[in-house]
């Protein structure tokens, strides 16, 4: 292990996404290290904020944020207050996620003259393709990220590839999956969700964990699952919460789902999730990584997922350890769920593969990265 650092992990908030919850995760671990660790965000408020570990010093800037996101206003307020402290904490090394919040951290590290290493991780893909004054802001604030960076962490190869695409040196970006939350259940009481789940049936369950937007595509999971054989009884349960709820319950009703469709909500206890399922499908049209593929191997649930950039081909080693179908295709879908019903599996095999993505094995990764 390399000595003790003053270490800080910045996300912009601790709402309910893997990103942020992959953030107090490796915060944790560095601290169980033995490092001091400072977990700065511009918002403190929400689930993820009940994973944060007793050694990890939480510092929040108390920000008015809505879905994770501040104004203009409150933008330049939070750079202003990052400079201060930055120069205030002197940090051996700052740690941050979220492309956005890369850039401004990268600026807030120049502007405070910090000598901080700088480690930005991506967990997404770019989307943008934009023109005009948009396109010249977010390549000038890619190409300041690039210059500041010590490495840039990548979760997984193919959002390395597209890093490389933006700018950034192939020698500076390193590949760090992210790492398996803890898979004890929290809470031992019965949750509502789980008597709702009861009074729909005996079939098998079918289980999903994201956000409710637009890139996790419900609309060709509702779909896909609308063509199963109704004597089958299959439930499908909907893990998390986002804009695109009522739309989705809309839709659901409208395919004669809605006897057998359960929007269950966000829901901070993993654990509790893949207990329910007797099959995981995630139906992305993108992913960075894919923590909740990692989650379900852990789980030992059979798996289907979308052939989605980058991350599903790479966790699943090109479909060893689950089913990869095409993007946005509901009949590939629905016969793939339909298999895996039928099939059986090697849960075991499974298992051995999520041990690939412990926290401790990917600490040793974080680690490497402060040695001299």
């Amino acid at each position: 292990m390399t000595k003790s650092r003053r270490l800080v992990f910045h996300i912009p908030a601790l709402i309910g996404g893997g990103a942020e919850r992959v953030c107090v995760l490796i915060a944790n671990e560095m601290a169980r290290r033995g490092h001091e660790v400072t977990l700065f965000v511009w918002n403190g408020q929400g689930p993820n904020r009940e994973l944060v570990d007793g050694r990890v010093r939480l510092v929040s800037l108390d920000l008015a944020a809505e879905h994770g996101r501040f104004g203009k206003i409150l933008t330049l307020k939070g750079v202003f207050r990052t400079i201060l402290f930055l120069r205030r904490e002197q940090p051996d090394a700052v740690f941050s996620a979220l492309d956005f919040a890369n850039a401004l951290m990268a600026v807030a590290l120049l502007l405070a003259r910090s000598r901080a290493l700088f480690f930005p991780s991506y967990h997404a893909a770019s989307q943008m393709k934009v023109g005009g004054l948009a396109y010249t802001v977010v390549n000038l604030l890619d190409r300041v990220t690039a210059r500041r960076s010590t490495k840039a962490i990548s979760v997984s190869n193919g959002i390395g590839q597209d890093l490389v695409q933006r700018g950034f040196e192939g020698s500076r970006v390193v590949t760090i999956y992210n790492p398996l939350p803890s898979p004890a259940r929290r809470s031992h009481e019965r949750y509502a969700w789980e008597d709702r789940l009861a009074e729909m049936g005996e079939g098998p369950v079918i289980i999903t964990l994201g956000r409710l937007v637009a890139v996790k595509d419900h609309r060709t999971l509702l779909e896909a699952f609308s063509r199963l054989d109704p004597s089958r009884g299959a439930r499908l349960v909907l893990f998390g919460d986002g804009p695109l709820r009522t739309e989705l319950q809309d839709y659901a009703q409208s395919l004669g789902l809605s006897e057998r469709v359960l929007f269950a909500g966000y829901v901070n206890d993993p654990a509790a999730c893949y207990a329910a399922g007797d099959l995981f499908v995630l139906s992305s049209r993108t992913e960075g990584f894919g923590n909740v593929l990692v989650e379900a191997l852990a789980a030992g649930i059979p798996i289907v997922s979308t052939d989605a950039p980058h991350g599903p081909r790479e966790i699943l080693k090109d479909g060893t350890f689950g089913t990869l179908v095409p993007v946005a295709d509901p009949g590939a879908l629905a016969q793939a769920m339909t298999s895996a019903l039928d099939a059986s599996h090697d849960i075991e095999a499974l298992k051995r593969r999520s041990r690939d993505f412990d926290v401790t094995t990917i600490g040793e990764d974080y680690e490497r990265l402060l040695a001299p």
